[in-house]
């Protein structure tokens, strides 16, 4: 094999990688809203994370993937990371919302209940506000929303699917 071949290779490979972009368009100089990831940890092995993974088609960042890095080499158990937040401009988007299951390790993950649904829904967020990326993981659905912080109300549809009860 000729010596620029396995470089060439690899640079053709990472080629395919998608890259994440913020929230916020570069050129956007405007008021913008808060909206926060939430993690919930259910056990040292178990955590539950609803995120927002896309905005108006660029993809985000996530809290799932920073705890991924984070917990590598970790064996079988799993320790919540800082959730992430996105600043969003004050104008309608279309936004990728995700409620997953994560667990420590793979091997746990092919033996217990799991769940992960994503989908993009509606929201306009409003000056002087925060919000929260929010969600319910439970036997019958798994589901995500955005919901005003100050009243803990839903102010995007729900992302619903199959729950963890098989």
């Amino acid at each position: 094999m000729k010596p620029f071949a396995l470089p060439l290779l690899g640079g053709l490979l990472l080629a395919g990688c998608a890259s994440f972009e913020p929230a916020t368009p570069a050129d956007y100089t405007g008021p913008t809203a808060n909206v926060a990831d939430q993690t919930v940890v259910v056990s040292g092995q178990l955590l539950h994370i609803f995120e927002m993974t896309g905005v108006d088609g660029r993809r985000l960042s996530s809290t799932s993937m920073a705890t991924v890095g984070a917990n590598q080499g970790r064996g079988l158990s799993i320790t919540a990371v800082p959730t992430l937040t996105n600043e969003l401009p004050l104008r309608p988007a279309r936004v990728r919302l995700q409620a997953a299951t994560q667990y420590a390790a793979p091997i746990l993950a092919m033996t217990r209940p799991t769940c992960r649904v994503q989908g993009d829904v509606d929201f306009t967020p409003e000056a002087g506000k925060a919000y929260r990326v929010t969600g319910r993981v439970a036997p019958d659905a798994c589901e995500a929303w955005i919901e005003d912080l100050g009243t803990h109300q839903a102010v995007t549809a729900k992302v619903s699917g199959k729950g963890t009860g098989g």
